[in-house]
């Protein structure tokens, strides 16, 4: 091509950087064949990307063992080069690695010094995103991320990520300086002391989300977690093994959580006023039936707007339903798998703006049951509540039928009831056949959107 038609050439260094930070190093390492133009402007990205799947052995490609070794050691050759040699990259803003640990770096490097020296070296004030994904397929001992990493003032990203098993580690966190901290996701990473975290909240103050999906070894022993955070918008926790713990949050900018733990002894939230959305699917840790204490989180999530409730063959006491506090804000109430009908007349009494009610699939557990219908009736069925949609598995019992039809009855400006699916032929003559308080639509579909209707 000639010089007058190579545009791209032409471009400043910034642009072409800025083009060659989309690809991954090694890609954009070998534009520094194309002319002597290219041969530097790949150490301008100030970005590093690197996957090593490409050195992992596969059955279908008949790798051999030496093979593996020697692409492993090139890539790893690579990276020492662009940290510490001569094609070195600095300073690094974005470190993005994504590592499969084989049988050939267990057989040369059994402790794994080079991961921990590559995290240190980038690990300045010029970081600004940090994303690390580790995977494994035999036995390797778990990393400990060096304290330089918990020291990057500029650092608006960090992600940490074990995706076979847990291979992260944290110590005690004594110092921790995330000054610029907005974004936090542990995934699969060991916590060995109950203050771990509560460090590395407490030096992330303008922290707004934090999502995690801990490991299943590691932490079982740790009585509390504590999410405390003056700044923290949205939380995400996700875990469906036991953990015989208790949550504490106290996030008074809160506006979403998002809580999974199938296995836990109690919760407590304080209040925030800029609650949004609530997902709790929480379950207790005292066996098959359990009871779990939810007042202190009843009153925690007492201003959201939107909340899905489900709760895993575990009882609520009746006297902390009595005392439930006002939902003044809720409008939206989806009810997943709930052991006691005695909540949902209560959560219903307790929120009188409520428009939108929906029951999920298998949203009681089979056992024995009855509907006992709130006195005096709820303020939300006189005056709020529109629609109602039951997600329900084939056949309804007597208890739900008994529910439904209380709320088509009571329900005096319910506009619309959507049930699927539609192949209960007693629930659907005995729906049509119920006195309604309104003129409410019922629609039978198989799915939410669409059906026949009456």
């Amino acid at each position: 091509m000639d010089e007058e038609q190579d545009r791209i050439s032409n471009l400043s260094d910034d642009i072409l950087a800025h083009i060659l930070s989309f690809l991954e190093l090694r890609d954009a390492f070998k534009t520094m064949i194309l002319s002597k133009r290219w041969e530097k402007v790949w150490t301008l990205t100030h970005i590093i990307n690197l996957n090593n799947k490409s050195c992992v052995r596969r059955f279908d490609q008949r790798l051999s063992l030496d093979k593996e070794i020697r692409r492993r050691t090139t890539f790893i050759n690579f990276i020492n080069g662009v940290l510490f040699g001569h094609n070195m990259i600095f300073p690094v803003k974005a470190f993005t690695l994504s590592y499969y640990f084989g049988y050939a770096d267990f057989i040369r490097y059994r402790h794994s010094p080079y991961i921990i020296k590559w995290v240190d070296a980038v690990s300045t004030n010029d970081l600004e995103k940090f994303d690390f994904s580790i995977s494994i397929d035999c036995t390797f001992p778990a990393l400990n991320m060096p304290p330089t990493l918990f020291q990057c003032q500029n650092l608006v990203t960090l992600s940490l990520e074990s995706i076979n098993r847990v291979l992260i580690r944290f110590d005690v966190l004594e110092t921790v300086c995330l000054l610029s901290l907005k974004y936090l996701r542990l995934v699969k990473v060991r916590f060995e002391e109950e203050n771990t975290l509560k460090n590395l909240l407490s030096g992330c103050p303008v922290l707004e989300e934090l999502y995690m999906e801990p490991g299943d070894t590691g932490f079982k022993s740790i009585p509390h977690f504590y999410f405390i955070s003056p700044s923290l918008k949205i939380l995400k926790w996700k875990r469906e093994e036991g953990f015989r713990g208790y949550f504490v949050v106290k996030a008074p900018k809160l506006e979403h959580l998002h809580f999974v733990e199938h296995s836990m002894l109690g919760f407590s939230m304080s209040v925030s006023p800029s609650l949004v959305s609530v997902v709790m699917d929480i379950g207790s840790s005292f066996g098959h039936h359990g009871h779990i204490s939810v007042e202190k989180l009843f009153q925690g999530i007492s201003n959201a707007q939107k909340l899905e409730w489900s709760t895993h063959h575990t009882f609520m006491a009746k006297v902390e339903l009595d005392n439930l506090p006002e939902f003044c804000n809720l409008t939206h109430l989806k009810i997943g798998s709930c052991q006691d009908l005695y909540f949902v007349s209560s959560i219903i009494q307790h929120s009188p703006h409520l428009k939108h009610l929906i029951f999920d699939k298998d949203h009681f557990i089979s056992g024995p049951m009855t509907w006992m219908p709130p006195v005096p009736v709820p303020s939300c069925l006189i005056s709020h509540l529109e629609t109602v949609e039951i997600i329900a598995p084939e056949g309804q019992t007597s208890y739900e039928i008994e529910l439904i039809l209380y709320l088509l009855h009571m329900g005096k400006v319910l506009k619309k009831m959507v049930v699927t699916p539609f192949s209960c032929i007693d629930l659907r003559r005995k729906l049509w056949e119920s006195p309604k308080a309104s003129g409410c639509k019922i629609v039978f579909s198989d799915f939410p959107a669409g059906g026949t209707s009456r």
